[in-house]
Parts: C-alpha cells; sequence; structure tokens
C-alpha cells in the first residue's frame, strides 16, 4: 500500500474484525463500512495522498498494475480504485464476492447476465450460454453486490468512469468469458493467480527439459487444482516417459473429469497432447 489514507486505514481495521474468511457470508456484513467510503472527495483524497508518498519516496512505483491502485490488500481481501477506459472485449463472470461502486460523482450502467441452470464452473463448457435478464443504473452513493458465480453486470464503458472496488480472494476456480455476439462460453483463465503462474512454471520447466525438475512437478502433478495436475502431467512427459506414465495411469481416477478424459487420452495414444493454450 502507498500513501494509505486514514479512512483506508480505518476500514481496514474495521473489516479485520467483521470478515472472517473461514466464514465466506461474514463479508456481505462489510457493506455499511464500504458505503463510508463513497464521499465525493475520497478518490481525489486517496490518490493525492498516494502522489504525495510516492514525490516523498522515489522508489515507490505504485502496486495496482495498469489503471489500477490498490488502497489496502491483504490474502483474504484487497480495496482498490479501477479507472475503466473502455468496454471489455469479453464478458466476464464473477470469481469473487465483492462491492462495486462509481465515485467522482458519476453513473454506473450495466446490462445484467444470469448463467445458466446447472452451470458448474470448474469444468470449462463452450456450450454454455448467458441469459439477458435486464439492465442497472448505479448513481452516485449507490453501490453493485457482486458474488461469486452470481448475475453478471457488465459495465457499460462510454466514458472513463472511476470504481472504487472491494474484493475477496477468488471464491471460484475460473473466470469465464463470453462471447458479446453469441453469448456463449468462450475462454476461461483461473481466478487465482498463484494457480496461473504454477501453470506457466510447469509448462517452462518442461520446456527447459531439465531432469532436476522432474520432482517438483511430480510434487504439482497432486497439487489441489485440475489445470495445475495436467500441466505438471505434461512437462513430466517430457522429462520421463516410465514416470509419466505411471502418474497418467493414477490420473485415470482423478477427481476432476477434463484430467480423467485427458489422461485416458494420452495413454491410449502411447505418448502426450501438445500444450493446449
Amino acid at each position: 500500500m502507498i500513501g494509505q489514507n486514514t479512512l483506508v486505514a480505518a476500514f481496514a481495521e474495521e473489516v479485520g474484525k467483521r470478515y472472517l474468511p473461514a466464514r465466506p457470508a461474514s463479508f456481505w456484513a462489510c457493506e455499511p463500512l464500504f458505503r463510508h467510503l463513497l464521499d465525493p472527495q475520497f478518490a481525489e483524497a486517496v490518490i493525492n495522498d498516494a502522489l504525495r508518498a510516492m514525490v516523498d519516496d522515489p522508489r515507490q512505483t505504485g502496486n495496482g498494475g495498469d489503471n489500477v491502485m490498490v488502497l489496502a490488500r491483504t490474502p483474504h481481501w484487497h480495496l482498490a480504485l479501477h479507472l475503466l477506459v473502455r468496454s471489455r472485449r469479453y464478458i466476464h463472470s464473477n470469481a469473487s464476492d465483492a462491492l462495486v461502486a462509481p465515485v467522482s460523482g458519476r453513473t454506473l450502467e450495466a446490462d445484467l447476465y444470469e448463467l445458466p441452470a446447472g452451470f458448474r464452473n470448474a469444468v470449462f463448457d463452450p456450450g454454455c450460454k448467458l441469459v439477458r435478464i435486464g439492465a442497472r443504473t448505479v448513481p452516485p452513493g449507490d453501490l453493485l453486490a457482486l458474488r461469486a458465480d452470481g448475475v453478471i453486470h457488465d459495465y457499460r464503458i462510454e466514458s472513463p468512469l472511476l470504481l472504487l472496488v472491494f474484493e475477496t480472494a477468488p471464491a471460484a476456480v475460473l473466470e469465464w468469458r463470453f462471447s458479446r455476439e453469441t453469448l456463449h462460453a468462450w475462454q476461461f483463465v483461473e481466478a487465482d493467480r498463484q494457480v496461473s503462474d504454477l501453470k506457466a512454471a510447469a509448462w517452462l520447466a518442461g520446456r527447459l527439459a531439465h531432469q532436476t525438475s522432474l520432482k517438483p512437478l511430480k510434487a504439482l502433478s497432486r497439487h489441489e487444482d485440475p489445470g495445475v495436475r495436467w500441466a505438471a502431467l505434461q512437462s513430466i512427459g517430457r522429462l520421463s516417459r516410465s514416470e509419466v506414465r505411471k502418474l497418467l495411469a493414477r490420473a485415470l481416477d482423478d477427481p476432476h473429469p477434463l484430467v480423467r478424459r485427458a489422461a485416458k487420452q494420452a495413454l491410449e495414444r502411447g505418448n502426450l497432447p501438445p500444450r493446449g493454450d
């Protein structure tokens, strides 16, 4: 955090008392705290505080990436300002529980979509299609409550819009992306950045093909995330055919259907398939 505002510090302290990650529903008890931050002057104050901190310490470089300023962060939640410049290319599902509000006197408009009955987050299905159920206008001082894998609010951005976002760590395994034209599922990304990084590391280890990578890759083949497990198996196949055959046989009983299916296909072909993007 850079140049933390006194209101943000008080907010973070109170959230620590109300939000218990072991009880996810306790997140919603923080809504009154979040509403206290919706004063029209709040965004200006925290941005100026951050700028002063960076002037005082030139080593400060910010901490939120493009168009994001993180105001407070813990392993279980974060509070940030998001500057939305244009509408997203795809319609995104909600991977986390969140409270979202327009700031600086602007109104937020969104189209609403419902996920189909029987939706299973962890099993990507390109046949899955959204259902449009209406629209919503959020005036200054009001907010949206977004639930993980709940109703999707697709923001309409006609000019740059600043949002204050209070969000939990990912509660869903995947963030799905849907085509604007057809409303069908188009692609997915891992909701947890650490999982995405582990998949990338496993893939890179296979490309480097150092035998010293075999032990950590075997450990990743038992990771709780199915995407990490399969990435590790693919890379192990580049290092040791005998090891990967044993692990593929074990993966026939994997808890995730896509891993079971991929393992069966790989064993039937006699080798691992190329990595899919």
